[in-house]
């Protein structure tokens, strides 16, 4: 019998048993939260996925279709690569990411090359779907340890746009720096009433970044939803009421803690904030009993954020080429 769920792919390699497919439903979590933690390990990456986390990713899709515009592939039965595709409001495009994960095994068989044309059709179709505005563009943020995917793109006729790194810093010895919080802020716990004025003013600071992309109300409802938001280790600093800046922090398996998000507003600038919220995270996670801080950063951050997250022990373990071609 005919599954109306698989997707025949001109560009599929030669291999026994693959076959690829739509999403199906919830059944589908579990499998490919396994991919995707897979794929960040080959990239020597702490960020993990849950199922649970994935199915509030899959609750709140942001300009894409998860019934359409993902893509798995698995081999006699096995799930083995994962791939979707979502479009974001830029400064002056609309990008179209491609998003793939194939376990480490399976990289360099072809896949990248099946999966990431899918991608582009189906990126294609939502373009057509949303004339008028910026001109399209399509987008891939890649390790550059994976080869076998930047060759694919290079072929496509991709270019490296930006580059961001991917930076740790031990928290085993205890050289880590005072840096006191400018005179007249403070640090206050954020409550779930805070939780709106604190995204926005995330959102503010990255607004004249060259690679910002726009958030949007269903964003914010799946933010807000994660499974695993631990509010508890965020360091929040306010002038009065207004939100100053804040460092939005996780932890992650294996003793890794990461800075997420760190950001000061425009009023508060050079005067040593941002030092304080990272140092501040940095003595936050030593004292939760983790071992190693990461976080990632645009190598051309006109802020000077390299520069901060440099002078405080940060060091890069991992760099990213974000791809780009026009539609």
């Amino acid at each position: 019998m005919h599954d109306s769920s698989s997707i025949v792919l001109h560009e599929a390699p030669a291999i026994p048993g693959l076959v690829f497919r739509h999403f199906r439903g919830e059944a589908d979590l579990s499998n490919i939260a396994a991919v995707v933690n897979a794929s960040f390990a080959a990239d020597k990456l702490s960020e993990r996925i849950t199922v649970e986390g994935l199915a509030n990713i899959y609750a709140h899709p942001v300009h894409w279709d998860p019934q359409q515009d993902a893509l798995l592939a698995e081999v006699n039965g096995t799930l083995v690569g994962y791939s979707n595709t979502q479009w974001r409001e830029g400064h002056d495009a609309r990008p179209h990411f491609s998003n793939l994960h194939l376990a480490p095994e399976w990289r360099g068989c072809g896949l990248e090359l099946a999966m990431q044309g899918h991608m582009e059709r189906r990126a294609r179709a939502a373009a057509a779907a949303e004339p008028g505005g910026a001109p399209h563009c399509f987008a891939s943020n890649v390790p550059e340890t994976w080869q076998a995917w930047v060759e694919v793109l290079r072929a496509l006729g991709y270019a490296p746009a930006r580059y961001y790194l991917q930076m740790q810093r031990s928290l085993l010895d205890d050289d880590l720096s005072e840096a006191a919080l400018p005179t007249g802020l403070a640090l206050r716990p954020a409550l779930p009433e805070h939780y709106r004025a604190i995204w926005e003013a995330d959102g503010e600071c990255f607004r004249d970044l060259q690679d910002y992309v726009a958030p949007s109300e269903e964003d914010y409802r799946g933010w807000v939803a994660t499974p695993d938001l631990d509010a508890s280790l965020w360091l929040v600093a306010w002038d009065g009421d207004q939100v100053a800046g804040a460092a939005i922090n996780v932890i992650h398996e294996g003793a890794w803690g990461e800075t997420d998000d760190l950001f000061v507003r425009r009023p508060w600038r050079k005067r040593g904030l941002g030092r304080a919220l990272l140092v501040g995270s940095l003595r936050l996670f030593k004292a939760r009993g983790l071992t190693t801080a990461g976080l990632g950063v645009d190598t051309e951050n006109v802020t000077g954020a390299l520069r901060l997250y440099e002078s405080v022990g940060y060091r890069p373990y991992q760099r990213w080429a974000s791809f780009r071609k026009g539609m």
